[in-house]
């Protein structure tokens, strides 16, 4: 699964508006910042690491007619390993600061009966610094397909395909909105960092200005090492899943701000060579994380 892919944070505008929400003439802006801490973590074959994380998201969209929606999302993430007293995953501190820049350009249609189509075709690099540019690019696409079968049910599926440093990687996803009462529905947890985008989540909403969520999804990640690494120009690999719970406050109307911790589970690290060959990996215990996000919308 590719789900680690910031770019699918920009199939939100059309499940947000599946009712037609927000259908406004000119330009509509939303942007996202998360910083993050996973803490010390401790590997099978010995040794631990934590890692900070910053990841930031800029989305513009603009309606094209009445039925069809085009924009432009900008990201970057940011990570800080620190290694400690590592003894595998290749006998060396296998990489330190990973760089995740991307673009994107969602593309979605509203047909006649309702029915949302959404292509996102976006590019990435994702590497530590002083990685080649050229071999340090993430690139696909995401389709989706939904329909609002109620007024509170809005469901549809769709697929990613992306080239992925010398792995090609095809995913499904499930798109739901789904209104189950007055306080509780069930959706994609649409925001930057380990719980997100994509994946399940159970939201409660007791008054107008709190939200309560819970869920959880799966991730992977993977970049390009720099010739300084303990692997010159191979490739690092993240995968795990993740379970979190979440507090929202929202501050008026464009605003809002979420506390959000939890835990990363079955992951795994490992290094591949330069042609995307394995050489070695470790897994990690469960490690707990902490988040902020700061979101608005203009």
């Amino acid at each position: 699964m590719m789900i680690g892919f910031t770019m699918l944070l920009l199939i939100e505008p059309v499940w947000g508006q599946n009712q037609g929400e927000g259908r406004n003439a000119g330009f509509n802006f939303s942007f996202s910042y998360t910083p993050i801490y996973q803490f010390d973590t401790d590997l099978d074959k010995g040794g631990s690491f934590d890692v900070s994380r910053q990841y930031f998201n800029i989305e513009i969209m603009r309606p094209v007619g009445q039925k069809l929606r085009m924009g432009l999302g900008l990201s970057y993430e940011f990570e800080k390993w620190n290694f400690n007293d590592l003894s595998n995953v290749v006998g060396a501190t296998p990489w330190r600061s990973i760089h995740r820049p991307g673009i994107s350009l969602p593309i979605f249609y509203t047909f006649s009966d309702n029915w949302n189509f959404g292509f996102t075709p976006a590019i990435e690099f994702s590497g530590e610094s002083g990685a080649e540019f050229g071999e340090s690019l993430n690139y696909g696409g995401v389709l989706s397909l939904a329909h609002p079968f109620s007024r509170n049910l809005y469901l549809g599926l769709g697929f990613g395909l992306f080239n992925r440093l010398e792995k090609t990687t095809i995913f499904p996803f499930i798109v739901i909105d789904w209104k189950i009462n007055e306080q509780f529905r069930i959706t994609n947890p649409f925001r930057a960092g380990p719980a997100g985008p994509a994946g399940l989540e159970l939201v409660c909403s007791p008054s107008e200005n709190w939200e309560l969520g819970v869920g959880g999804s799966y991730r992977f990640y993977r970049f390009r090492l720099d010739d300084q690494s303990a692997v010159p120009n191979g490739i690092g690999d993240n995968k795990f899943l993740v379970a979190f719970l979440r507090v929202q406050r929202k501050l008026g109307t464009r605003f809002s701000v979420d506390l959000a911790g939890g835990a990363l589970f079955a992951g795994k690290l490992s290094i591949e060579n330069t042609n995307g060959d394995k050489l070695g990996s470790d897994k990690y215990d469960p490690s707990p994380f902490l988040a902020l996000t700061l979101a608005g919308k203009f």
